[in-house]
C-alpha cells in the first residue's frame, strides 16, 4: 500500500502510559513507583537482602566507588529543576529505604589492579591489542572473586585513563547502556585503525569474557561517581552527564536486579493470557563477518530475560535481509518455550514472538510449527522497525509518547518517545522517531499489541526513566549481539539477562 493510501486510512489516537506493578502498588513512573510501593520482590523470602558486592578496579577506584556508594545509602538530593517529576531525588540504598535491601563488602570482596597491570594496558600499540590486554587484566581480577568469595554482583570500575587510551566516546542521546553516567548515546560504528583492523569495544568484550562468571559484573564509568570527570576519551570532549540522583537511581536499580531482584514487572489484568515474549535477531561474528548467527531473548511480564544461542543464518537476495531456514527457525522458538517452561515449570498460554526484520515464508512456518509441538494455542508475530512517517503537533512541541496511528489492518506506528504529560516536558535532545509496526500472523488487534509494546519499553533494568525507545525484545536483541560476537565459541555461557545487561 502506498503512503498516499495510508493517509487516506489512518486513524490517529493517543494510548494511555502503561501502569506498571510495584511492591504494593502500581504507577506509571518507574522511580516515584519504586519510592513509594517498593519492588515487587520486597516481600519475597527469596529476594536479596544483603548484596555481597565485589569490586574489581584500581585501589583508587575501588575506594571512590565505595564511598559514592556509601553516600548514596542515605539518599541522593533532586536537582533544582521547574519539572521535579523528571528528576526526582533517590531515597537511599538500605534495609529502610524503599528497596529494603543493603550492600556489604569487606576486603576479601575487593580484587586492586596493580599499577603496574594498568601501564600494561597504556603502552603504545593498537587500539584492539590494547582492548584485548585491558579485558585479560579485568577478567582475571573478576574470575578470581568469582571462584574465591560469595559475590552476588561485581563492580568493575576502570580507571579514567584506561577509557582515555582506549579512546571510548560517549556523548549523545539514543543508547541505554550501563551505567548511569551519561544519557543514552546512539552505537559508534566500528572505525579502522591505521593497521586495517576493526576497533574493539571494550565494555562489549569484557561482558562477553565474564559470560563465564558465576555471578554477573557492573560496569562502572568514573563519571558516575565522580562529577568532575567528564572526558571519556584523549580527545577532550565533554560528556552530557545525567544529574546525581538519576545516576544513583538507575546504578542501584541494576544492582538489585542483578543480585536476584525484581523491581517491577508489567501489569498484567487477570483476564489478559500469560503471554512469553521472544525477540529474534542476528549478529555478525568477529572472524566471519558475512555469516550471521541468531539468538533468542525470552522475556516474562516480570521481566525475567534468559538469552539462546541459535544457528546460523543467511542473507535473502529476495529481500537483502537475514533469515533463519524452516528448520533454524523451529529449533529456535522450541528452546524458547523450553527455557521458558524450565524456568517456570509451565508453559505459558500465549508466544509474542518480535522480530526487526521481516518474517519470511520460511520464519512463519517454522514459528507455528515450533509453537504446535508445545501446543501453544495463542500466538502474535509482529516485526518492530523504525517508521519513516512523522507525526506534527502544534507549534513546536514533539508528539506524545503514546501516539498511535493505525495505519491498516496489518500496519500502525507508535511514537514511545515524545511529550510525557506526567514528566510536563519532553525529555529527549532530539526530534523524535517512531516505530511501525507490522503484523506477521497476529490474534489480537494492532491496538492491543501497541499497547502491549509501549509496556515493554518500560522493562529496561538499566534505565529508570520511564521512556525507552524500544521494547525490552528488540532492545536487548542488539545489545545481546554486540556482546555475544565477542564470545565466540565459549561454551557453557550464562543464559540470564542479568549478565548482559
Amino acid at each position: 500500500m502506498t503512503t498516499s493510501n495510508w493517509l487516506l486510512l489512518m486513524r490517529l489516537e493517543l494510548l494511555p502510559e502503561p501502569d506498571l506493578e510495584f511492591g504494593a502498588g502500581t504507577h506509571v513512573d518507574i522511580r516515584f513507583g519504586l519510592r513509594d510501593y517498593g519492588p515487587i520482590t520486597s516481600d519475597v523470602a527469596t529476594a536479596p537482602k544483603n548484596i555481597q558486592v565485589g569490586f574489581v578496579g584500581t585501589q583508587a577506584t575501588i575506594q571512590h566507588v565505595r564511598d559514592w556508594m556509601q553516600r548514596c545509602r542515605s539518599g541522593v538530593p533532586e536537582t533544582p529543576s521547574k519539572k521535579p517529576k523528571f528528576r526526582p531525588a533517590f531515597p537511599g540504598f538500605g534495609p529502610q529505604s524503599c528497596f529494603r535491601c543493603d550492600w556489604v563488602s569487606d576486603a576479601r570482596l575487593e580484587r586492586a589492579i596493580p599499577p603496574r597491570e594498568i601501564a600494561s594496558i597504556l603502552m603504545p600499540g593498537t587500539q584492539p591489542s590494547a582492548v584485548r590486554r585491558a579485558v585479560e587484566v579485568f577478567l582475571d581480577a573478576s574470575l578470581y572473586l568469582s571462584r574465591n568469595t560469595k559475590a552476588d554482583v561485581i563492580v568493575c570500575a576502570p580507571p579514567i585513563e584506561v577509557f582515555r587510551h582506549l579512546d571510548i566516546e560517549e556523548a549523545a542521546e539514543g543508547d541505554e547502556r550501563e551505567h548511569g553516567a551519561v544519557t543514552p548515546r546512539a552505537r559508534r560504528a566500528p572505525r579502522t585503525d591505521r593497521r586495517g583492523s576493526s576497533e574493539l569495544d571494550f565494555h562489549d568484550y569484557l561482558k562477553a569474557r565474564t559470560l563465564t562468571l558465576s555471578c554477573p559484573i557492573q560496569f562502572m564509568r568514573p563519571s558516575t561517581y565522580d562529577d568532575s570527570i567528564r572526558e571519556a576519551s584523549g580527545t577532550g570532549r565533554k560528556r552530557h552527564l545525567q544529574d546525581p540522583a538519576t545516576r544513583a537511581w538507575n546504578f542501584h536499580t541494576a544492582l538489585y536486579y542483578k543480585a536476584g531482584g525484581t523491581p517491577w514487572r508489567l501489569l498484567r489484568k487477570a483476564s489478559n493470557l500469560e503471554s512469553c515474549f521472544i525477540g529474534v535477531s542476528f549478529f555478525h561474528t568477529l572472524d566471519r563477518a558475512s555469516v550471521h548467527t541468531s539468538v533468542a531473548q525470552v522475556f516474562n511480564e516480570r521481566g525475567e530475560g534468559m538469552i539462546l544461542r541459535g544457528g546460523e543464518a543467511s542473507r535473502s537476495k529476495e529481500d537483502r535481509q537475514t533469515h533463519l531456514d524452516k528448520p533454524g527457525m523451529q529449533q529456535l522458538v522450541e528452546r524458547a518455550l523450553a527455557a521458558f517452561e524450565n524456568e517456570h515449570h509451565h508453559l505459558p498460554a500465549r508466544a509474542v514472538v518480535h522480530k526487526t526484520s521481516n518474517f519470511n515464508q520460511e520464519e512463519l512456518e517454522g514459528c507455528i510449527a515450533a509453537l504446535d509441538s508445545f501446543r501453544i494455542r495463542h500466538h502474535d508475530l509482529v516485526v518492530v522497525h523504525e517508521s519513516d512517517i512523522r507525526v506534527f503537533r502544534s507549534a513546536a512541541y514533539p508528539p506524545l509518547r503514546g501516539t498511535f496511528l493505525d495505519l491498516d489492518t496489518r500496519h500502525c506506528v507508535l511514537y514511545t518517545r515524545g511529550s510525557i504529560p506526567f514528566y510536563e516536558m519532553y525529555p529527549g535532545l532530539y526530534v523524535p522517531r517512531a516505530l511501525q509496526i507490522d503484523a506477521a500472523q497476529t490474534e489480537e488487534s494492532l491496538k492491543a499489541i501497541a499497547q502491549e509494546i509501549l509496556a515493554l519499553t518500560k522493562m529496561n533494568w538499566n534505565n529508570t526513566q520511564f521512556d525507552s525507545a524500544l521494547p525490552i525484545t528488540v532492545r536487548a536483541a542488539r545489545q545481546v549481539g554486540d556482546i555475544l560476537k565477542y564470545a565466540g565459541d565459549l561454551e557453557n555461557i550464562q543464559s540470564k539477562y542479568a549478565f548482559y545487561m
